[in-house]
C-alpha cells in the first residue's frame, strides 16, 4: 500500500479543492466528511498521514484523536486549526497529533512540504531520523530548568502559569523562553511546539498490535 493522505473535514468544497491539490502533486489522497466515515473506511496499518480538521459536528477532531488513541492507531496526524488558535492545537498534540497548520491551508507555503515530511516519517527516512537526532542533541543543551519550561510551553501553558508552577518570576521564565528558542533553533513558539510534538511522536511506544519488544524508549 502506498502512503496516503487521509483528509477529514466536514466542508465538501474544501475536501474537493484540497483533494485536487494533492492529486496535482501526485500524492495519493482519500477524503472523508466526518470522523465516523474515516473510521468506517480506514484499514489498520495503511501507511500515510491524517490531515484532520478540529472543528467538526458530532465527532470533533479531538474526538477523533481520542478514539485513535483507544484503538492504538499510530497514524501520524496533522491538525488544521483556525488562525491563531494555538491552544486547540496544543490540546490535539497532547492527544497524539504531531503537528498543526492554520487555515486557510491553501495559502500556507509549508503545507505540501509538511505533508511530504509527515508521509516520509512513516517510512523512517534518514532525513527524519536526522531531525529527531538533532532535536535530542539540542535538548541536551538545555539546563534542567529550561527543560521544564520547554515542556510546559509545549503543553500550552502561558509564561505567567509557568512562573507560578515553578515559583519563579515572570521575567525569569521569559528569559528562559528566549534561551530555549535559541538553543532549539526553533525561531518561534509555534515551531517549538511542532518540533517537540514530532520528537514525542517518534519516541512514543508503538501500538499494541505492533509491539515486538518490552524495551522502553527514552
Amino acid at each position: 500500500m502506498k502512503p496516503t493522505v487521509f483528509l477529514v473535514d466536514d466542508d465538501r468544497a474544501f475536501l474537493k479543492s484540497t483533494t485536487r491539490l494533492f492529486e496535482s502533486e501526485e500524492l495519493p489522497v482519500l477524503a472523508y466528511r466526518s470522523g465516523e466515515e474515516f473510521f468506517e473506511n480506514y484499514k489498520t496499518g495503511h501507511p500515510g498521514c491524517l490531515l484532520l480538521d478540529l472543528k467538526m459536528p458530532v465527532m470533533s477532531g479531538l474526538d477523533v484523536l481520542e478514539k485513535m488513541r483507544k484503538l492504538d492507531l499510530a497514524l501520524p496526524t496533522i491538525v488544521m486549526t483556525a488562525f491563531g488558535n494555538v491552544q486547540a492545537a496544543v490540546q490535539a498534540i497532547k492527544l497524539g497529533a504531531i503537528d498543526f497548520i492554520e487555515k486557510p491551508i491553501h495559502r500556507n507555503p509549508e503545507l505540501l512540504e509538511l505533508v511530504r515530511r509527515t508521509l516520509s516519517r512513516g517510512r523512517a527516512s534518514s532525513k527524519i531520523q536526522q531531525e529527531v537526532r538533532e532535536t535530542g542533541e539540542r535538548l541536551r543543551l538545555l539546563t534542567n530548568r529550561e527543560r521544564k519550561v520547554l515542556f510546559l510551553v509545549a503543553d500550552g501553558h502561558s509564561s505567567s502559569e509557568i512562573a507560578n508552577m515553578l515559583e519563579v518570576s515572570l521575567a525569569t521564565v521569559n528569559s528562559q523562553r528566549v534561551s530555549i528558542l535559541k538553543k532549539m533553533a526553533a525561531g518561534s513558539v509555534r515551531n517549538l511546539i511542532s518540533l517537540i510534538s514530532r520528537y514525542r511522536f517518534t519516541h512514543r511506544p508503538p501500538a499494541r498490535n505492533t509491539i515486538t519488544s518490552s524495551k522502553k524508549l527514552p
